[in-house]
């Protein structure tokens, strides 16, 4: 089945370069013609020794066709390769942007349920498949099919006997491939399975190298990617070695018709039923009509491939996206109320029964142990996800009935897991909004108290940051990331953990910057340092996916249940330090001394 859905989706990409890939198809039969120019040039050749006279003037005729034909191959081939190749990375761009458009456009449930190395297979290695077969295959495609027949009815028309021989093995090996190829069909698919889980095993290991180095661990100490390898090589020796017979056979027909000609082709010659020069013809022709075959049969063996890898995009581009039906622009005021709203991944219930109000220009925080269920909450808003039941208002409008343009735009987000683009800084603060003008930038980035250290970067705000360029501290990211907030102008912020990496030194500076960034709007705080959120308006201990407990800080203390608890623990921790080294204190003053 997922044959046919591929060859239909590849057949529907490429109608958009139609005309210079039916130009290129055009071209590379032409092309290919030329190339059996030579192989007539010899046999006319020796029909002209064979049955003299054989002028000079001939032998440069032959000799001057032959060189056209050579040049006229290599001219057809050219022009085609470059249009197929013009027409296959339009139709790649194209690919590509629809396919990061769709990837925009799932929920963040679809990244938690598929690994980042599928996605990468699929965005990089299996379009760049597609541009083998739009290029490549798909032109050659005309050649490889209609060749084999004009070689056949051009031989037959000397000798059908010899025509039907030479092609004989050729077919009987085309279908021992064939046999193989259904044979291995679900070994195939698992081998990609094998491939594409080898791939997220090494995007693991090299975004864990910091602490692979940091316990002094090797290649072989990293289980998964250990495990991973050895999969991979395990199943592909596996499946190669059972089709080597297979192989092996199918090499041996296709390339034995000289092994069959040439004693029959001999015998005819002997007897008077052919002349020398079509037994020689026979020979020339029946190894370049071997070739052909082929090249047919490589081709799909690599369709194999392609059709796999086809079948994985499309499962990324018909995934369920999160429906857009909103049509509201205009919200009145920012009040957000969840009302009895559940929400699973999957079959794994998330969120139950969550019901409370956030007015506008106030602060709710969000606390309680990992897994509690704070994160969804806060992403369900914007519509990272859609609520299983319940429902979720924005200004007294259900959200899925808000544009869902407008609603991104209203809420601004300071995640915990910073992420730099590869970018200026500047550009890393506007997020491609061609609005905010440079001034802009810079204002904002004193206000988010950044503007000193980037002043003092190489470039200052065309600096070169993220994975290639200049690295920034965990401080200074979290200063950019409020920064882009800021530039947003949302009336709604998140903040997952917003001073997660500040340091003694940064970390006013990054309250201040949160200080201008929060003012007049309605506020989410994701915290686990519950001093950051003493004066928040209200306080949601969650646990389970449950709102156990609500109210204000002091309310919550004077309660005395889950939320002082876990406020005792953090003050213990507060005051935790490294005590015990074993020594009195009249030898440490000792030590001290000696220093």
């Amino acid at each position: 089945m997922f044959k046919n859905e591929s060859l239909k989706f590849l057949a529907d990409i490429s109608r958009k370069g139609k005309y210079r890939l039916s130009i290129a198809g055009v071209l590379v039969f032409f092309s290919s013609v030329c190339s059996l120019g030579p192989y007539y040039i010899i046999y006319l050749f020796i029909e002209k020794i064979i049955h003299p006279p054989f002028a000079g003037d001939d032998l440069f005729m032959l000799v001057g066709i032959a060189a056209l034909c050579i040049a006229g191959q290599m001219l057809f081939s050219g022009i085609a390769m470059t249009q197929s190749h013009i027409a296959a990375y339009n139709i790649l761009f194209d690919l590509r942007v629809a396919l990061a458009k769709k990837l925009t456009r799932l929920p963040l449930g679809y990244y938690n349920e598929t690994s980042s190395g599928t996605i990468r297979k699929i965005m990089m290695g299996n379009i760049e498949d597609i541009e083998e077969f739009v290029a490549h295959n798909l032109v050659d495609l005309i050649s490889v099919v209609f060749l084999p027949v004009l070689i056949f009815v051009w031989l037959a028309s000397f000798n059908f006997f010899l025509a039907i021989l030479s092609i004989l093995p050729v077919f009987l090996g085309v279908g021992l491939q064939r046999l193989r190829m259904k044979r291995e069909a679900e070994g195939i698919h698992g081998f990609f399975k094998v491939k594409s889980d080898m791939n997220t095993t090494v995007i693991d290991f090299i975004r864990g190298m910091p602490v692979i180095k940091a316990f002094n661990l090797s290649v072989f100490s990293f289980k998964r990617y250990k495990e991973g390898a050895e999969k991979y090589s395990r199943y592909w020796i596996d499946l190669n070695k059972s089709s080597a017979l297979f192989f092996a056979a199918y090499a041996l027909l296709t390339d034995c018709g000289v092994l069959v000609l040439l004693p029959v082709g001999g015998w005819m010659y002997l007897s008077g039923v052919i002349t020398l020069s079509t037994f020689l013809m026979f020979m020339f022709m029946g190894i370049g009509f071997s070739r052909y075959i082929k090249q047919l049969t490589g081709f799909g063996s690599n369709l194999t491939g392609i059709f796999e890898g086809v079948s994985e995009l499309i499962s990324v581009m018909n995934a369920k996206e999160i429906v857009e039906t909103g049509t509201i622009s205009e919200l009145n005021n920012y009040d957000i109320e969840f009302k009895n709203v559940c929400f699973s991944y999957s079959d794994k219930p998330v969120l139950t029964d969550i019901n409370f109000m956030m007015k506008q220009g106030t602060v709710t925080a969000l606390v309680g142990p990992s897994g509690a269920g704070k994160t969804t909450i806060a992403r369900l808003i914007p519509r990272f996800w859609d609520v299983s039941s319940g429902e979720i208002t924005l200004g007294g409008y259900n959200i899925k009935t808000i544009r869902g343009d407008v609603l991104m735009k209203k809420v601004g987000f300071v995640f915990q897991d910073l992420f730099m683009f590869n970018d200026s800084v500047f550009e890393n603060i506007r997020m491609g909004d061609k609005n905010v003008s440079k001034d802009e930038v810079i204002k904002l980035a004193k206000q988010a108290r950044a503007d000193d250290f980037i002043k003092n970067l190489e470039r200052g705000y065309d600096t070169v940051i993220g994975p290639s360029g200049v690295f920034l501290s965990g401080g200074e990211q979290q200063r950019i990331a409020i920064s882009r907030a800021l530039s947003k102008k949302s009336p709604i912020i998140v903040l997952d953990e917003a001073t997660s990496y500040s340091d003694v030194e940064n970390e006013d500076k990054i309250q201040k910057a949160l200080n201008v960034l929060l003012k007049e709007r309605t506020v989410i705080v994701i915290a686990h340092r519950l001093s950051t959120i003493r004066n928040a308006d209200q306080i949601l201990y969650l646990e389970n996916g449950r709102i156990v407990e609500c109210g204000t800080h002091k309310r919550l203390i004077d309660m005395g249940g889950k939320y002082k608890k876990m406020w005792d623990l953090h003050m213990d921790a507060s005051d935790w330090g490294i005590r015990h080294t074993g020594k009195s204190e009249t030898e440490k003053i000792k030590e001290v001394a000696a220093c």
